[in-house]
């Protein structure tokens, strides 16, 4: 018995962590639905492309070989500058044109991103130079220092949006214009600025994430920010979409249900489950379980 209450709670430690992960990206994605109103499909690949710069800053035999915590500091501020040019190049001549049009184009640059990347660093899986460690227990449950400091860094993350939108003036703008853009505009706010702030944080908190995933999960490949993408999107309507609270407490479930999953049935259907939590949403509460504001 005291075996299974181990087991039991063993899952949920590595459920809770890989929500912490989920939340990261999940928040990313809400923030900027909630300022411009359509479903980025290309917010997956700033978590492929955090990975990767990150792996590049890191060290891959060219001269670059920086540590890696300051290696994912230059990941996640590259990818937020890269975001802002990709929302000023593809996203901001189509503002006006409806959603539609928008999520088509975000489709479209998936790909492009996607395979760009392919190109250029083959397929063949990678991994960062994360040094390994022995696990810490208590009482027969326990976790690596490796889990633990990408659980600490997620929930500093969330901190530190959640300092952002209650406390600070970008915060309250990036509210005013998810509410009324229009209105927003007449009481003086630079709402175009507001968006492509936005855009950085979003995209910096995308690559923050596939970095933590790509340390929790190693090896990694080209597509890992295609195939957690339904992970993220799941969690973000759970929670409610433009609910960046709801998407941290949807990614949690998520998480918590994917290990579960994944400890009692079945370790191949891990993405299965995250997905059965997207239609089921759908279907039983569109709105999430925060509404649909941020």
């Amino acid at each position: 018995m005291a075996g299974v209450i181990t087991q039991f709670i063993q899952t949920l430690i590595y459920g809770l962590i890989e929500g912490s992960v989920i939340s990261v990206g999940a928040v990313g994605l809400t923030l900027s639905y909630g300022v411009t109103r359509f479903i980025n499909f290309a917010y997956g690949e700033f978590l492929t492309y955090g990975a990767y710069i990150t792996l590049f800053l890191s060290g891959t035999g060219i001269g670059i070989s920086l540590s890696l915590p300051v290696s994912v500091v230059g990941a996640v501020l590259l990818v937020g500058v890269f975001g802002v040019i990709i929302s000023r190049v593809f996203f901001e001549p189509l503002s006006t044109r409806g959603p539609i049009p928008l999520l088509i184009t975000s489709i479209g640059v998936a790909f492009i991103l996607r395979y760009s990347l392919t190109a250029a660093v083959g397929v063949s899986a990678r991994q960062l130079p994360v040094p390994l460690m022995r696990p810490v227990e208590f009482f027969g449950v326990g976790t690596t220092p490796i889990r633990a400091t990408v659980f600490v860094v997620a929930i500093a993350t969330m901190l530190l949006i959640h300092i952002l939108l209650k406390y600070t003036m970008l915060g309250k703008t990036m509210r005013a214009t998810s509410g009324n853009r229009n209105l927003a505009e007449i009481a003086g706010i630079d709402t175009k600025g507001v968006i492509r702030r936005t855009w950085f944080i979003s995209a910096g908190a995308g690559a923050l994430a596939g970095v933590l995933y790509a340390i929790l999960f190693a090896p990694f490949r080209p597509t890992i920010g295609f195939e957690y993408l339904i992970v993220i999107f799941a969690a973000t309507l759970l929670g409610g979409i433009g609910r960046p609270y709801g998407a941290m407490l949807g990614a949690i479930v998520v998480g918590i249900v994917m290990s579960l999953g994944t400890t009692y049935l079945s370790a191949e259907y891990t993405m299965a489950y995250a997905f059965a939590i997207l239609v089921g949403v759908l279907l039983l509460n569109p709105t999430g379980i925060a509404g649909s504001e941020i």
